[in-house]
C-alpha cells in the first residue's frame, strides 16, 4: 500500500462510487480501470507533488506531425483546467488531468474522470474523423473550454 494512507482511502471512496468493493491502489500507488473494455484510465499517485493524477491512453500507437499539431492546439489556453493532452514517453498520446490530494473526495473525481474519459472519446472520435476528411474541422478546438 502507497505511503499516503489518504490516497488509498480516496481509492477505496471511488471503488464503493463506482460499484467495485475492495479498489486499492498497487504497491506502487497505481489504480488501473476499464471502461466499456477498451477505455483504460490509471489513477496515479505522484507524492512528490500531492496530486492524483488521472490518465487515459487514447490511441495504441504514436503521432504523426499533423496529430501532433492538433494536440498542441487542442491545449492552447488551457493552463491545466481539465483533461489535457500530452505524450508518453513511448509517443503514445494520453488524455490527462490532475487534482490536488489534500480535500479530493469521491465525489470529486467521479465527475472529474467522466470528462476524462468523455474528452477522450470526443477526442479519439474527432481525430478519427479528421484523418479520414481532409479539410475537416480540427478536433482540437473541441477541447478548448475558454
Amino acid at each position: 500500500m502507497p505511503a499516503d494512507s489518504s490516497y488509498a482511502h480516496l481509492i477505496a471512496e471511488l471503488g464503493l462510487a463506482l460499484g467495485i468493493t475492495g479498489l486499492a491502489p498497487s504497491d506502487e500507488g497505481i489504480c488501473q480501470l476499464v471502461f466499456d473494455g477498451r477505455l483504460v484510465v490509471q489513477v496515479v499517485h505522484v507524492g512528490a507533488h500531492g496530486l492524483v493524477l488521472l490518465s487515459c491512453r487514447i490511441a495504441d500507437h504514436g503521432l504523426d506531425a499533423p496529430q501532433a499539431e492538433r494536440m498542441a492546439r487542442a491545449n492552447f489556453l488551457q493552463a491545466g483546467r481539465g483533461p489535457v493532452l500530452c505524450a508518453a514517453p513511448d509517443g503514445r498520446p494520453h488524455m490527462q488531468v490532475a487534482l490536488e490530494l489534500s480535500g479530493c473526495t469521491a465525489g470529486a473525481l467521479c465527475p472529474v474522470l467522466e470528462s476524462l474519459l468523455d474528452q477522450a472519446e470526443s477526442w479519439s472520435r474527432t481525430q478519427a474523423h479528421a484523418a479520414d476528411t481532409p479539410g475537416a474541422r480540427d478536433p482540437a478546438v473541441f477541447l478548448q473550454s475558454v
